[in-house]
């Protein structure tokens, strides 16, 4: 399963756009709750929309650990952060492509 997973403080524009193609973890801000909350009655009609709030100070590897208490996780987007390589290999992922935004990691 895909999973992204969004640090940016403001990701309300963007969104939905993404959460209606895989399941988010965006971090709490009162932008992004505002527009968590639009995503959860969404997901009324749209079962398949999935968005977690985390908290600011939760960092990579606890958010990977939290994902794959849920998830069994084949790829990853991260939005508004940089590649760790130590935290990603420990997670098992061996391929990691820098993007725009943040970069792609996969198994």
């Amino acid at each position: 399963m895909k999973v992204a997973i969004v640090f940016t403080p403001d990701y309300s524009e963007e969104l939905h756009r993404l959460a209606f193609r895989t399941p988010v973890w965006l971090v709490d801000t009162p932008e992004n709750r505002t527009a968590a909350e639009v995503e959860w009655h969404k997901a009324v009609e749209w079962p398949h929309i999935s968005v977690t709030l985390f908290r600011a100070e939760d960092d990579l590897k606890t958010l990977l650990e939290q994902i794959a208490m849920r998830e069994r996780l084949d790829s990853l987007e991260v939005i508004g952060a940089e590649p760790q390589p130590a935290v990603l290999a420990g997670a098992g992922f061996t391929r990691v492509d820098e993007t725009a935004n943040g970069f792609r990691a996969r198994r």
